[in-house]
């Protein structure tokens, strides 16, 4: 794994989030599939983002990656990325016209397009957690946790190998 695959993690789930009809539909009602792209940085973050003040009553998204080594020595050839989303909305949005909490059905809707995908890792996404928090007044939400695994190193055959090193015994 190298660092450039935090970049690719986030993009790509936010890639993935921002295609569902019913997710964008649950961020902002006022945006279809074709504008989602406007979202972004205004309600969808690919980093941890808590607004400092807020004028308008909103829904945001948030995704991060962080990526924990393994406590095993002898496990060093796998990393274990982990994928936080962030999902939070203003309480006067929170009660959806069907019934319902908006921030339950869009993790719900997350969950259901992320859970089990292989775009990211070795095998497949999974979901961790599903943590009640409330960011700032007036705002609840929750943060989704999704890991995966993924190899430590890209193999690089043009890596020369020591002189003191055996090889092919």
């Amino acid at each position: 794994m190298n660092l450039k695959e935090f970049f690719d993690y986030k993009n790509q789930f936010v890639e993935d989030i921002l295609t569902s009809e019913s997710i964008v539909k649950l961020i902002n009602e006022n945006v279809s599939v074709e504008d989602a792209e406007s979202l972004m940085y205004t309600q969808v973050f690919p980093l941890e983002y808590i607004p400092d003040t807020v004028e308008d009553a909103k829904t945001y998204v948030c995704v991060d990656v962080d990526v924990i080594g393994s406590s095993d020595p002898s496990r060093k050839t796998f990393l274990s990325p982990v994928i936080y989303v962030w999902v939070m909305t203003h309480r006067s949005l929170m009660r959806l016209p069907d019934g319902g909490v908006r921030v339950d059905k869009l993790c719900a809707e997350i969950c259901d397009k992320m859970n089990g995908s292989r775009k990211y890792g070795l095998g497949e996404l999974n979901l961790y957690a599903a943590k009640r928090f409330a960011p700032m007044t007036d705002y609840n939400g929750r943060v989704l946790s999704f890991y995966t695994r993924d190899f430590s190193r890209v193999y690089d055959g043009t890596k020369p190998i020591p002189s003191n090193r055996k090889v092919g015994v």
